[in-house]
């Protein structure tokens, strides 16, 4: 393992506070027909930008969104799919007019305790059951959904959380809102191609040290103990640090503004993820992808973007 990210990332546990009144908010999410985006306090936990007509399903942890008790915000973007369509020669995603009346969308947000085995130790029950409504179709009677028809629908509501903890997050970053747009595109692509760099270069112990205080963060909101550190250690180290790995350009992107407009970051105009990837072989002619993505903000009296998540 190596040795100086280690030592920059492998004692975030030691900082941790209040274990023993932890708190884990799951996202139970099942979402089918439509493209979509789901946020908590305006920050992406989940999202799906692609073809495809069938549903997605899982459970997604929150707390990396979830910066103090209380009142909490989530919302649910929902766009049409997208079809596969060749432009100019080149094969692309092109998005449907409209939502499709079997696009469903369900969200279920539960708090709970993990025990030291990795199950579920306690339920605190759950906080958010929503079911986007829907209708009987009066032609066939089938059940449809009752905004379809729409090029864009979004659900809303809010939940009381009662996490132990409170984190800095980006509650008084800068409103990028009032940075001119083309000088916050150029500083992010900035700081896109300095990661581009890092990464192509394998420098780990560089990228480590600029997500340190988001990283931080996150093992508090998680609440990491000694196991969960080394796990995500070993994880980031194989991933940010990927042996023979070729970045690609950045290409094809635009500014996407999170966190009630003190987050920033670029995403792919095409599949909704993240410009900065790069593949490596793993066997004769066969490779795989590593997408990495990356949010920034202007911490309080300062002037330069910083990693938050």
């Amino acid at each position: 393992m190596d040795a100086k990210s280690t030592e920059i990332l492998g004692n975030l546990y030691k900082d941790v506070k209040h274990i023993d009144q932890r708190i884990n908010y799951q996202a139970m999410i099942f979402i089918g027909g439509c493209n979509y985006e789901v946020l908590i306090n305006d920050y992406p936990v989940d999202r799906y930008f692609g073809p495809g007509n069938g549903s997605a399903s899982g459970s997604t942890p929150i707390n990396i969104a979830i910066l103090k008790p209380g009142v909490q915000n989530w919302k649910i973007r929902i766009y049409p799919v997208r079809d596969r369509k060749e432009v100019d020669g080149k094969v692309t995603l092109v998005p449907q007019s409209e939502i499709q009346p079997g696009a469903r969308v369900e969200l279920d947000i539960e708090g709970v305790r993990f025990g030291d085995n990795g199950g579920i130790e306690k339920r605190f029950g759950k906080v958010v059951e929503f079911r986007a409504p829907t209708k009987k179709d009066e032609k066939n009677g089938q059940n449809i959904l009752n905004d379809a028809g729409k090029p864009y629908i979004e659900y809303s509501g809010t939940f009381e959380a009662d996490v132990p903890y409170t984190l800095a997050g980006w509650q008084n970053s800068t409103d990028l809102n009032g940075v001119d747009a083309n000088t916050l595109k150029q500083q992010l692509l900035k700081q896109y191609e300095n990661f581009h760099k890092l990464l192509q270069d394998g420098n780990l112990n560089q990228i480590a040290n600029q997500k340190l205080n988001a990283e931080k963060e996150i093992a508090q909101a998680y609440f990491y103990d000694k196991k969960t550190n080394d796990k995500f250690l070993s994880t980031f180290i194989e991933r940010w640090g990927q042996k023979g790995l070729k970045m690609k350009p950045i290409e094809n992107y635009k500014v996407a503004l999170y966190g009630d407009g003190k987050i920033a970051t670029l995403i792919d105009v095409i599949d909704g993820g993240s410009p900065l990837w790069g593949n490596y072989e793993v066997a004769d002619g066969k490779f795989k992808n590593n997408t990495y993505l990356l949010y920034f903000h202007i911490p309080k009296g300062k002037k330069e973007l910083e990693v938050i998540r």
